[in-house]
């Protein structure tokens, strides 16, 4: 019988060509081929990836840039450095490799490199046309390029909007706009002034953008400011410039293909997915972090994917824990909308991502206003003939859905796991040569259970008087309430019914004693056993392994 061959591993040179075609690359295999690359980083592969910066090929030039910020070490500083000094080596492909030389904290990733131009003034003018054709193509492209942006001084980021004002380039729009949003004062006024430098380039996007910031701002300065640039702008623009440009930004540039959510956490947290129709095979998006006591905490971006790629994400969330499902895309954007409105009332800043697609979910809101949805179950005032259902409330806790509902903050139920796993002992185990000790180790060990079992109902019934204030039942009550609405959009009737009974006793003026409600009974014993394998797995997930907080396991 002939024997199988083994599949041999890509060479170097294979993988290189592979990934400078990544836009259809698989996520997974990518990070094959970046495991790949590190296996054989020192023995070849880091040279051959620069030698994709000596090509003059864009597309090298990012593949190189992408695999570098993935792999690149402060071991290879000095190679980096070496490779910048080099006078063989394109000023494109220098300047290419600044963001890398920053993360490595090199002397040469900002001023320093100038120094080793060829041309410095024709370098920056090429890099600078490079990127207004990249921030052209996508959003994609655009987040890369502000995210670099805001990390730089002010004086620079100043600098670089003065330059997009006086680039004369209509495409220095789609850096522009989400500058108007969620950044310092200085930063918005210089903005303002970019964008009124482009004049009638900028019109049609400046002019909903200036009026959006009119609407939402409350700093007088700034509106004062954007209200005499808008009317300069109006007033340059052609006749009827700004009724079309409002009425064209009321309707978004791609039809909707999908909207879906997750089930919310036991952090408050919650994923929206949406996506919009690119082509026929393929669809551009974003996924919202949304969590309900800050509101959108992440925004990642999703860009020509194909339309089989997005249903393997949508699996993939599941297989992760995130059950998602499709949802109206008007229930959606209500909750985009609550979440944007708490970062506000916050004061939490919105991620620059969301910044750049607000203008496209804006219109997707002015298409569905007239569609309200409910973003919870309504409150239900508690009755008796409630109270079969809210016994069963610890049933909850046997769907996949509630598995991540604990107690939260995690700090302040410590003391009570301390509390109760200082209880136990844990009962030794009779030697293998003992005679006729079975019996009494059996009963040893139901004694211990039972003990244990008190132990717990001792502790649980303390952290009831000590951890159960109002303000915390009337988070997860409107918590709940949540949860029951994406079950009665996942049409699971029953578990609606239960849901929305158990949230009508846990309101405050439910008049039902905590002791009575074994959905709290049962969250904080899962809570404190728990627990400690909670902290562990907090712990691990951290880039350094940190001492578990507290005295978990007291001496006796």
């Amino acid at each position: 019988m002939p024997t199988k061959k083994r599949k041999e591993s890509p060479s170097i040179d294979e993988v290189l060509d592979a990934m400078c075609h990544r836009d259809s690359v698989d996520p997974l295999q990518m990070d094959a081929y970046l495991e790949r690359l590190d296996e054989e980083w020192t023995a070849g592969a880091r040279d051959k990836v620069l030698d994709l910066l000596r090509r003059r090929d864009p597309a090298a030039h990012s593949t190189a840039v992408y695999i570098l910020s993935h792999l690149a070490t402060e071991d290879d500083r000095e190679v980096l450095e070496d490779f910048v000094t080099d006078p063989t080596v394109s000023d494109i492909a220098k300047l290419t490799l600044a963001p890398v030389l920053r993360e490595l904290n090199s002397e040469l990733a900002e001023e320093g490199l100038v120094e080793y131009l060829n041309d410095p003034e024709a370098a920056m003018l090429q890099m600078q046309s490079r990127l207004l054709e990249l921030v052209g193509k996508s959003e994609l492209g655009v987040e890369a390029v502000l995210e670099d942006v805001l990390s730089m001084p002010l004086e620079r980021r100043l600098g670089f909007v003065d330059w997009l004002g006086r680039s004369h380039d209509p495409r220095a729009v789609h850096l522009l706009l989400p500058l108007l949003e969620n950044q310092s004062t200085r930063v918005v006024m210089a903005t303002i002034d970019a964008l009124e430098q482009l004049g009638s380039l900028a019109a049609p996007q400046a002019i909903p953008a200036l009026n959006h910031l009119l609407t939402t701002s409350s700093n007088r300065l700034l509106k004062q400011h954007a209200r005499a640039a808008l009317g300069r702008l109006t007033m340059q623009a052609a006749p009827g410039t700004e009724a079309q440009a409002l009425a064209e930004a009321a309707r978004p540039a791609y039809p909707l293909y999908e909207a879906r959510v997750s089930f919310i956490d036991g952090s408050g947290s919650q994923i929206i997915m949406l996506a919009w129709k690119h082509s026929e095979e393929t669809v551009k998006g974003i996924n919202l972090l949304c969590q309900d006591q800050w509101g959108i905490k992440d925004c990642y971006s999703t860009d020509e994917m194909t339309i089989e790629r997005w249903q393997r994400l949508v699996r993939e969330m599941s297989d992760q824990g995130f059950t998602n499902f499709v949802v109206p895309p008007a229930y959606c954007l209500a909750l985009i909308s609550e979440a944007a409105a708490l970062n506000r009332r916050g004061r939490h800043k919105l991620p620059i991502a969301y910044a750049i697609w607000r203008p496209l979910l804006s219109a997707e809101m002015q298409q569905h206003q007239g569609q309200p949805v409910a973003t919870a179950l309504e409150p239900q005032p508690f009755s008796p003939e409630l109270l079969p259902l809210v016994q069963k409330g610890g049933e909850l806790f046997q769907m996949p859905e509630f598995s991540s509902w604990m107690y939260e903050p995690l700090e302040r139920i410590q003391p009570f796991m301390a509390r109760y796993w200082g209880t136990i002992e844990f009962p030794r185990v009779p030697p293998a040569n003992a005679r006729g000790r079975g019996r009494s180790h059996k009963q040893n060990q139901q004694q211990a259970a039972t003990d244990q079992r008190q132990a717990l109902e001792t502790v649980v019934e303390q952290a009831l008087e000590e951890l159960i204030d109002d303000q915390w039942r009337l988070l997860y009550e409107t918590r709940l309430r949540r949860q029951g609405q994406l079950f009665a959009f996942a049409g699971r009737r029953q578990e609606v019914a239960l849901i929305h009974a158990v949230a009508a006793a846990l309101h405050p003026a439910s008049g039902l004693p905590l002791k009575e409600q074994p959905f709290v009974r049962a969250l904080l014993s899962l809570s404190i056993r728990q627990g400690p394998f909670r902290i562990l797995l907090e712990t691990l997930d951290k880039d350094e392994l940190q001492p578990l907080p507290g005295d978990l396991f007291p001496p006796r």
